[in-house]
């Protein structure tokens, strides 16, 4: 561990009287994560280097969720520091960071390949977390929107950092970009959404979720995030990786959406013109996916890279879904 990252451990231990357990090595975050402790109870220490937009964000994202987290389960606590701030700004070796506290989510990751534990009832379980959580955020006082929160603003700006290489698939985005502008946008259907939902961004214990990592929060259209937990499902359970057939894949989406919808129909309530939206939503995703695979990607993985680029390119290039859904259908199961 270098010096700076030590000092940064000795400066929480004294802001939140917590000590190391161990590092929690994470992909490409950007963030050193560790778990802590203080007496017996675990923590979830998050190490972020400073700037001016992530501190803005840092106590927008954490002050969303202190909300959250205390107008229902399912939504990790932000823990107060000593000083009773949700995040701290310290200085080491000559360079700032954020640091901020959580509460540890009880239970694991979900096992994608295990039937017992990745099925209609988790699904169900995330649509009616996410409902609820879509409704409260509706009234929330600082549901507010902010330019640099927004889906086309810095919260996203790695989308920038990194030029698409294709240029169909760039032009094909653009295209789903110019849609998406153009869709409605009202308080009952657009504000404050995680858009990171996946399988490695929350723990199930004895069938219950509880929802962490909200660091991509921004405005968005809750259609939005509802179809961004979908493409991650889909990706776990009938991505390209999984070498499934059409079919299969179209089941498997089906299967999850419905059974997604009728969990978030008991906390909340979504007209079929957002469901039926779902798949521009996808489609632009696939963007992203295209966009991180490219630029993230080891160069040891680059066969498989290639790979997996073509699958999308030609999808993209087509216009074709990320999975083709008969939302009419889905529409029709479900009491909308």
């Amino acid at each position: 561990m270098s010096a700076d990252q030590s000092l940064v451990l000795e400066k929480a231990k004294l802001l939140y009287d917590v000590k190391l357990v161990r590092e929690i090595i994470m992909g490409n975050s950007g963030n050193r994560i560790f778990e802590v402790e203080r007496g017996e109870t675990a923590y979830i220490l998050r190490s972020s280097a400073y700037s001016i937009d992530r501190k803005e964000h840092t106590g927008f994202e954490l002050k969303w969720m202190d909300y959250l987290s205390d107008t229902m389960t399912g939504i990790v606590r932000p823990q107060k520091s000593i000083k009773n701030n949700l995040y701290e700004v310290i200085e080491a070796e000559g360079k700032e960071y954020i640091l901020c506290l959580f509460e540890k989510a009880p239970g694991k990751i979900v096992e994608t390949d295990n039937p017992n534990e990745f099925n209609e009832k988790l699904f169900y379980n995330l649509g009616a977390l996410m409902g609820e959580m879509h409704r409260l955020t509706r009234d929330y006082e600082d549901n507010v929107r902010r330019p640099a929160f927004e889906w086309t603003g810095a919260v996203n700006a790695w989308r920038c950092e990194h030029a698409i290489l294709d240029e169909r698939v760039r032009h094909r985005l653009k295209k789903y970009n110019k849609e998406l502008h153009s869709l409605p946008i009202n308080k009952d259907n657009y504000g404050i959404i995680h858009y990171d939902i996946h399988t490695d961004n929350f723990f199930v214990d004895n069938g219950n979720i509880k929802l962490f990592d909200f660091e991509a929060c921004q405005f968005n259209w809750y259609a939005a995030d509802m179809a961004s937990a979908i493409f991650f499902m889909v990706l776990k359970g009938a991505g390209p990786l999984q070498h499934k057939g059409e079919k299969e894949r179209t089941e498997f989406a089906e299967t999850y959406l419905v059974s997604y919808l009728k969990g978030y129909l008991e906390t909340n309530t979504v007209d079929a013109y957002w469901i039926k939206k779902i798949d521009l939503f996808m489609k632009y995703q696939m963007g992203d996916e295209y966009l991180y695979a490219q630029s993230y990607w080891p160069d040891e993985l680059a066969y498989l890279r290639d790979w997996y680029l073509d699958w999308h390119k030609e999808r993209i290039h087509n216009g074709l879904p990320y999975v083709v859904i008969d939302y009419d259908k889905i529409v029709k199961s479900i009491p909308i």
